[in-house]
């Protein structure tokens, strides 16, 4: 048998740009006074949280068009966890996603913010971008009195999702950990795992947990059924998604559930088959690799940034979701 070299397409990279849509649902959201030790900790009030969305959101969009020396530095001011490793991907590829939601300054609209004066306190807001009727969820955080609000998520919406009620004005929203499953079907860090364990290809986990009939989920299954049939017997595609624990964020919904925020490191891996010379690796990937041809695999990682809403009762679902590719390596 002539073994062929094999020139890939990589068409199971899938854009989210595509994918968001549809906007935020009724929240009610509130706070008590709280002390003002600096007046980027500590909103007072919904109009405060506002305020204080405003001033780091636009600050935000400054910091994603840094580049340089001065980019890090600048993102790190107004950036943490998921939103900042994002970021710093996406200034390190130079490659911004049009679907990034920090690239123009934006309205913010409280959808909830967190419940008392402890520490960490969290905003949650919701921005449409006018242009393309695309919501993003953005979670903002304080962990301590001397701590500056920064951004810690900023995820799109998908098309035909909302975000439940989040409780009583006078009250705000609990923080819950990712452990916590209180009074919702899973713990944050459960719905994450199932769900993740739910996108692997060719051989996903199987739950009932979860929903997998979302935007986001769909085409990830249609784009890697086209990679597959794109590489026939030449190579074999796979894909996994592994939640990162730490940059998981949630609050407590009205019903009991969450909304919870997390990032999943995706691995898209396309190895040679025994049909198959090398592998001819496409000038986006040759480009972080450092060469053009592979001879047993490559391995494209990607950050996924998502949104679920974990219910008092019945399955999780996706209401946000987005990527950005980070790295990619050769064999």
């Amino acid at each position: 048998m002539n073994r062929r070299t094999l020139s890939t397409s990589f068409v199971a990279l899938v854009s989210a740009a595509a994918l968001t849509g549809c906007g935020v649902g009724e929240a009610v959201v509130g706070v008590h006074d709280a002390p003002a030790e600096r007046t980027d900790t500590a909103p007072l009030n919904v109009d405060g949280a506002e305020n204080v969305a405003g001033r780091v959101l636009d600050a935000a969009v400054a910091a994603r068009a840094a580049t340089g020396a001065g980019a890090a530095k600048a993102q790190a001011a107004v950036l943490a966890d998921a939103a900042l490793a994002q970021a710093q991907a996406a200034t390190r590829l130079g490659t911004v996603a049009a679907s990034d939601p920090l690239q123009a300054k934006s309205d913010p609209q409280v959808v909830a913010v967190s419940r008392g004066k402890q520490w960490p306190r969290a905003i949650l807001v919701g921005t449409l971008d006018e242009a393309s009727k695309t919501q993003t969820l953005h979670v903002l955080m304080s962990k301590a009195a001397s701590d500056p609000f920064k951004i810690y998520a900023s995820v799109p919406m998908l098309p035909g999702t909302s975000v439940p009620a989040m409780g009583d004005l006078a009250t705000g929203a609990p923080l819950v950990t990712p452990t916590d499953k209180g009074g919702a079907t899973l713990a944050p860090s459960e719905a994450l795992a199932a769900y993740a364990g739910a996108l692997a290809y060719p051989k996903p986990v199987a739950t009932k947990a979860v929903e997998t009939k979302d935007a986001y989920a769909t085409a990830l299954r249609t784009s890697a059924a086209a990679q597959v049939k794109s590489l026939g017997t030449l190579a074999y595609f796979s894909q996994a998604h592994i939640p990162s624990a730490k940059f998981t964020i949630a609050f407590r919904l009205a019903d009991g559930g969450t909304v919870t925020f997390g990032q999943l490191a995706r691995r898209d891996v396309i190895s040679t088959s025994r049909a198959a010379k090398e592998l001819v690796i496409p000038g986006t990937y040759s480009k972080l690799v450092g060469r053009t041809k592979a001879s047993k695999s490559l391995t494209i990682t990607s950050l996924e940034n998502v949104v679920m809403v974990v219910p008092a009762k019945g399955a999780a679902t996706t209401v946000g979701a987005d990527e950005q590719m980070v790295s990619a390596t050769a064999e």
